[in-house]
């Protein structure tokens, strides 16, 4: 075809040479000179022979034929180019490349004709659409290294002895020291070890897929979440309860792993694998949500998402870059702004109970089987907060800024699957008789936040009560109970900046209501269990990533719960700009006591106090304000009070057993030291 094409142009100029000769000739003189027509016509027949032959075409324009030449009426023969054409179809693309010059800037005008409309700032005008999905990240990778240097307070009962180092009074094959076994059992023996040292790592990632200014899909994804450094090395391999060569039950650790000998000649790190040589796999997906917005409307939530409400007591989204637990709830949920304040209405699938797939369909899609043992929970939020441009321009000018809501959730669940035999998620549909078992309890918890802005002050404030009822609190049978549910919690944080915002005061204190029926106050013991008939359960627990200390409350403990704290402190930053730059130093102290004295281990409503210092530092490096390299270290030291000791009774000690090491010891400080690591992007 690019043969053809060629030989029709040529045909073409052959019959327009002769014209265009004529004009020239006949032509007058004040029109244009002969020898400047003549010149004219001549480049003109000058650029067509070079065009031709950049066509490579030799049989139609040769190098000794002169640049005029006679007419030719005869018609080419074009008989030879159409055959050429049919036995060189395949290359039909390279011919068109070159007899269309200019076809990649024509389709580049179409495709740029063709790309839809700039979004629009009118909100009846929405964009559903746009010429190019954009894909955003954020996140952060960090490593923490931690010594915890007597945790256990020289206790041996839950919840200390979790901290108390494995080794601790063991007599391993061979003893601790050398020597013969058994000539000293103190010297075979490894005693004396109170410190745990580790350091664990968290990529995440939170990606945004952003389908158009209105439609957006966001992601959280952890990779390494929380792994321990060296936890995974290449002799480390379990073969779980029931595969070949495990008939125990549990999982076990084969004797040796193919190009390992023993473990002292492990060479490298193998990939988290969940029941192979961890608990959990490399990635761990957190979230996954859709975002719709109508600008005159609202905006639509859907999937699995987290949940943030005021401080963070209640309902916390664990977003910190030092943070571990988090809010993650499936939720369908709707808001609009009407008058300067958000509604919000959620509807939650707090937990499904049992489910239902045939363990032999791997295509099957697994459902609800059984609407009964759900957890129903609905949230409904009035909140007014101020856009971030408009709060502080309203600071510069030495107004205040007023924010704050209302949050109410309604939580009820009728049956429970989670009873006799502890069934599972997909058990066989013959043991259904034996799955449920009645619950049938609500929940009402109203929560609400304030926030007061002035100047370098700030003061914020949540407080949330949780009142309800129960009927059965057992997993393993029925026992008519109708306990009744009274919770209360209160958190305060004060904070004053001056000296160009880098000196910083503050008082933190909180209130969680305790229970003067229950024993201990860790989330590790059974806190719903009743030692008398009162049959209230007043036991009040915040958030575990609501963190107020770095050695009690977030550790030993797991979460402020049963006692009120105060917390008075410091922090100056030495360099502190306006790109995000960090340096400082700061310092802080908390007293915690109980809020039932008959709660605490010690039969005392002093628990301890605790110091905590620290050294941060922020590079500004990044697109962002807050990218770039981050650093952190820390050191704490706990000094518990008779709250956390032993009970005694005439001065003598009652839980201990007799043979107990540490009956007549008295109990130990506990000490921290803390690196953080990180990269915020």
């Amino acid at each position: 075809m690019a043969r053809l094409t060629r030989l029709m142009l040529a045909l073409a100029l052959s019959l327009s040479a002769p014209v265009a000769l004529a004009q020239t000739e006949d032509a007058p003189e004040e029109d244009a000179p002969a020898d400047e027509a003549a010149e004219s016509e001549e480049e003109a027949l000058d650029e067509d022979e070079e065009e031709l032959e950049l066509d490579g075409d030799e049989d139609v324009v040769g190098e000794d034929e002169p640049a005029l030449r006679a007419p030719s009426l005869e018609m080419p023969d074009v008989g030879d180019a159409m055959a050429e054409d049919d036995e060189g179809a395949d290359e039909d693309e390279d011919d068109w490349a070159e007899a269309g010059e200019g076809t990649a800037e024509e389709d580049e005008d179409l495709l740029r004709q063709a790309e839809p409309e700039a979004p629009s700032a009118d909100p009846t005008r929405t964009q559903w659409t746009a010429p190019q999905t954009a894909l955003t990240l954020h996140g952060y990778f960090r490593v923490r290294g931690e010594l915890q240097d007597s945790f256990f307070l020289g206790r041996d009962d839950v919840p200390f002895n979790l901290f108390t180092p494995a080794d601790r009074d063991v007599l391993p094959e061979g003893g601790c020291r050398g020597g013969e076994p058994g000539d000293d059992p103190d010297r075979d023996a490894c005693n004396g070890s109170d410190r745990l040292r580790f350091a664990n790592m968290r990529l995440r990632l939170r990606p945004t897929i952003g389908l158009s200014d209105d439609v957006r899909v966001r992601m959280t994804i952890d990779v390494f979440d929380n792994l321990v450094l060296g936890s995974t090395p290449d002799g480390t391999v379990y073969i779980p309860p029931g595969a070949a060569g495990n008939d125990t039950g549990e999982f076990i650790q084969p004797a040796r792993t193919p190009g390992v000998p023993i473990d002292s000649f492990a060479a490298t790190q193998n990939p988290q694998q969940g029941y192979r040589n961890s608990l959990r796999d490399s990635i761990y997906v957190r979230h996954a949500w859709a975002e719709v917005t109508n600008r005159g409307l609202g905006q639509l939530r859907f999937g699995r998402m987290p949940s943030h409400w005021g401080l963070g007591v209640l309902a916390n989204d664990g977003m910190g870059i030092d943070a571990d637990q988090s809010s993650d709830v499936d939720r369908i949920m709707g808001l609009t702004r009407l008058a300067g304040i958000y509604i919000v209405a959620a509807w939650d699938f707090a937990a499904q109970g049992l489910q239902q797939q045939l363990l032999n369909d791997l295509r099957g899609v697994p459902f609800d089987a059984s609407t009964k043992d759900d957890v129903r929970q609905y949230v409904f939020a009035l909140a007014r907060r101020t856009e971030p441009e408009e709060q502080q321009a309203r600071l510069q000018r030495g107004s205040w800024v007023l924010n704050g809501g209302f949050y109410f959730v309604f939580r009820k669940q009728f049956l429970s699957t989670i009873g006799p035999g502890q069934a599972g998620a997909f058990p066989s549909m013959a043991s259904y008789e034996d799955l449920f078992v009645r619950r049938n309890a609500r929940a009402f918890i109203p929560d609400l936040w304030a926030q007061f802005l002035w100047g370098g002050l700030r003061l914020e404030m949540e407080a949330v009560y949780i009142a309800g009822e129960i009927e059965n609190i057992e997993n393993d049978s029925f026992v008519q109970q109708d306990f009744k549910i009274r919770q209360f919690g209160v958190a305060f944080e004060g904070e004053y900046r001056l000296l160009d915002d880098k000196l910083s005061i503050r008082l933190y204190t909180g209130y969680a209501s305790g229970d003067a029926d229950i024993n201990g106050l860790s989330q590790r013991q059974g806190l719903l269990a009743q030692q008398t008939d009162n049959r209230t359960i007043s036991h009040m627990q915040f958030h575990p990533n609501y963190r107020v200390d770095l050695i009690l409350w977030r550790n030993i403990l797991g979460r402020v719960a049963g006692a009120w704290y105060l917390k008075p402190g410091l922090s100056y930053d030495i360099i502190r700009n306006p790109f995000g730059q960090l340096f400082g130093i700061g310092a802080d102290l908390v007293y915690s006591r109980a809020a039932q004295e008959v709660q605490t281990y010690g039969s005392d409503p002093n628990l301890g106090v605790e110091l905590d210092f620290s050294v941060y530092y922020r590079s500004e490096d990044g697109p962002e304000m807050f990218d770039g390299f981050y650093m952190q270290f820390n050191y704490g030291v706990l000094f518990p009070l008779a709250g956390l000791g032993y009970a005694s009774y005439m001065g003598v000690p009652e839980n201990p057993r007799d043979d107990d090491p540490l009956r007549n010891q008295g109990l130990k400080n506990a000490q921290t030291l803390r690196l953080i690591l990180g990269v915020q992007y």
